[in-house]
């Protein structure tokens, strides 16, 4: 997994087999303690998922929005596919079809309360 801070957000880049991470959880958790409040997924490199890895991506959404932030997930079709086939509810997603699209268009004012 690589990081990339932009101005307000965290750009997360995952390659290889998504799973469960740690980093994912942590980087999440700390958003709001650096002062920036996205965090992007870009899930582009992604050749393969597992169950872990579908649940870190929920539950790293929902904590980033518990919290106002907001988490805008890149390049991620596959990922949609899935809930969709096996029927999972998940929280409000944030979908872009690039990076620099989920950096560019999310301004501060459009998402905070």
């Amino acid at each position: 997994m690589q990081k990339t801070i932009h101005v307000e957000c965290i750009v997360l880049r995952v390659e290889g087999k998504f799973v469960h991470d740690a980093r994912l959880r942590d980087e999440s958790m700390s958003l709001g303690e650096i002062g920036a409040q996205r965090l992007v997924l870009d899930l582009g490199g992604v050749s393969a998922w597992d169950d872990a890895g579908v649940g870190a991506v929920i539950a790293a959404t929902k904590r980033v929005i518990s919290f106002g932030g907001c988490l805008p997930i890149a390049e991620a079709a596959d990922l949609f596919e899935r809930f969709h086939r096996q029927g999972l509810v998940a929280p409000r997603f944030e979908l872009r079809e690039s990076v620099m699209q989920a950096v560019n268009e999310f301004g501060r004012s459009s998402w905070s309360k």
